[in-house]
């Protein structure tokens, strides 16, 4: 069993649905082909905690009347 990080969410037909940077233990061959896909990262530590949200976008214009 091998111990894989996802790098974006997607679905596997035998391991499941994966979130991204979420963590899960998988058999593995199921880790192997989804490491080489692309999908994921094989980890030793813990998971990190989602990513920090970038800051807002001021959609209103300035001097713009009410």
């Amino acid at each position: 069993m091998t111990k894989i990080r996802a790098l974006r969410q997607f679905s596997h037909y035998h391991a499941g649905n994966f979130n991204q940077f979420e963590v899960q233990v998988v058999k593995d061959e199921y880790a192997q082909a989804l490491i080489s896909m692309g999908l994921a990262e094989e980890v030793q530590a813990a998971p990190i905690l989602t990513p920090e949200p970038t800051t807002p976008v001021n959609l209103e214009k300035k001097g713009a009347k009410k």
